[in-house]
């Protein structure tokens, strides 16, 4: 019989993370760039983790530039000087990428089931 057998449920969650690497730390930096990476991603900048092609979403990249600008509103008063600074920076680029990205000639890349969305006139 192995050991695992007598291992509680929470000893052998933590055995299991332990194994798969450590989970990434809960902070504010971690989330924002999570953010971040998804927005990136529907810009088409990065391409999709699963398919590996790029798609172009301009409603979710603005959804999430948006929750980022909320939690920069929410969080003031309330951050390190480095964490302002990341919201500074990365809603920066982000605007700059997004602006880019609406003035694009190129043919909106949309995630099935989205068709008509690309249109942003109506902020």
């Amino acid at each position: 019989m192995s050991d695992d057998a007598e291992l509680s449920p929470e000893e052998l969650i933590e055995k299991l993370a332990a194994a798969a690497g450590e989970t990434p730390p809960a902070t504010l930096d971690f989330h924002v760039q999570t953010l971040f990476t998804q927005a990136l991603m529907a810009l088409g900048r990065v391409p999709n983790p699963i398919t590996g092609k790029p798609i172009r979403n301009l409603p979710s990249a603005r959804h999430f530039i948006d929750t980022i600008a909320m939690l920069e509103v929410k969080t003031a008063g309330n951050r390190t000087q480095d964490e302002s600074k990341l919201f500074e920076e990365i809603l920066h680029q982000l605007r700059m990428q997004f602006t880019l990205e609406q003035s694009s000639p190129v043919a909106p890349m949309v995630v099935e089931g989205d068709e008509g969305a690309d249109d942003m006139s109506g902020q």
